[in-house]
């Protein structure tokens, strides 16, 4: 075995651990496809929840031998797959928070950090316009509306319960949050139900101006490519970052970590992702790049073409690993870093960083 590969394929049986294909929600029912792995537990200790009860009906387990690729060294992958259902029936709300919370767990069910590994549905009732199948491909790669949506729900909650856990802090009481690099809106959808507060920037004037269209609760404003923004000086206490420094070089990442710096309160808080070794092992990242990431502590690995229709520079927008050393250190001329979290934002690590009082 290398011990190499298979350190990427453990982080992500320990973080990642399940992921949906397929959410549907109807007026009868809920179903979910997917994958789940597990090291320790068997198939008979799994166990599949909504809102921390057993799903009515489970398929469980399905023959998944395309799992081997990916995760060919974690036990009984190749028969990782499942279906559920639950029906909305006898009364039942499967959104009482405005959300449905699913999860795979062992036989013992949920706990305090298993958040962490839920994904969470929005209420259909209360979604708002939607943004369209190119606009969403600009954000994650393919024009898939539901994942689109299950996904920005699934991170906002994970958020706001990584706040909860360390600081005892809701979403709602943060004055005001920026959502750097917002895209077509994929977390500001869902800001904007708990915050009046909420400002999402981005590079991509067409996403922008979406956003300001279907999405009334929030504020929106394209910026450049490189800083300064008209952001004013100390606007923000919170700070939501999702794969934004994953597609810039160094030089890039350090103005604008000093602009964050810049419209950041004393003791504000932010959430910047990255690429992980959950990640990794999932989109088969070839072991090399990683290791080279690790030496180099940034690795540009080339440009990314999913904005070059809308953005001038063609050679802007890269794709950008880190190792965890790296960001703890050089990161820590701007920001206090607390902590890195692994898989936690959908399937990249979160960054938790602090603006310093001075």
């Amino acid at each position: 075995m290398n011990i190499y590969q298979a350190d990427i394929q453990l982080a992500a049986a320990r973080h990642l651990r399940w992921m949906p294909d397929s959410i549907v929600v109807t007026e009868d029912e809920i179903t979910v496809s997917g994958w789940a792995l597990s090291l320790w537990d068997g198939h008979d200790q799994q166990r599949f929840l909504i809102n921390g009860v057993d799903f009515d009906q489970v398929e469980w387990p399905i023959a998944s031998p395309d799992l081997l690729v990916p995760f060919g060294d974690v036990p009984r992958a190749a028969t990782s797959r499942f279906r559920c259902r639950h029906r909305r029936a006898d009364g039942r709300n499967l959104f009482p928070d405005g959300f449905a919370r699913l999860n795979i767990t062992g036989r013992f069910g949920e706990h305090r950090l298993s958040y962490r590994t839920a994904w969470y549905v929005a209420d259909p009732a209360h979604e708002q316009d939607m943004p369209s199948p190119g606009q969403i491909e600009r954000v994650i790669g393919a024009g898939n509306l539901p994942a689109f949506l299950f996904g920005g729900a699934t991170i906002v909650k994970r958020f706001e319960q990584l706040l909860l856990e360390r600081f005892d802090r809701p979403l709602s009481s943060f004055q005001s949050i920026l959502d750097w690099g917002c895209g077509a809106g994929r977390l500001s959808r869902y800001l904007s139900l708990v915050s009046p507060s909420v400002t999402g920037i981005d590079i991509d004037a067409d996403n922008i101006e979406g956003c300001a269209r279907t999405l009334p609760g929030a504020r929106f404003m394209q910026v450049g490519l490189m800083p300064p923004t008209s952001l004013p000086d100390e606007a923000f206490d919170l700070v939501l970052g999702l794969s934004v420094l994953t597609h810039l070089d160094e030089p890039v990442q350090d103005a604008w970590l000093e602009e964050l710096r810049r419209v950041t309160r004393p003791n504000a808080l932010l959430m910047l992702s990255v690429q992980g070794l959950a990640q990794m092992a999932l989109y088969g990242t070839p072991l090399e790049l990683h290791l080279e990431a690790h030496r180099k502590g940034i690795l540009d690995a080339g440009a990314n073409s999913q904005l070059q229709d809308v953005i001038a520079d063609p050679s802007y927008y890269r794709n950008v690993m880190h190792s965890p050393d790296y960001i703890m250190t050089r990161w820590s001329r701007w920001f206090d870093v607390l902590d890195i979290i692994d898989g936690t934002a959908g399937n990249q690590d979160i960054v938790l960083l602090r603006r310093r009082t001075d």
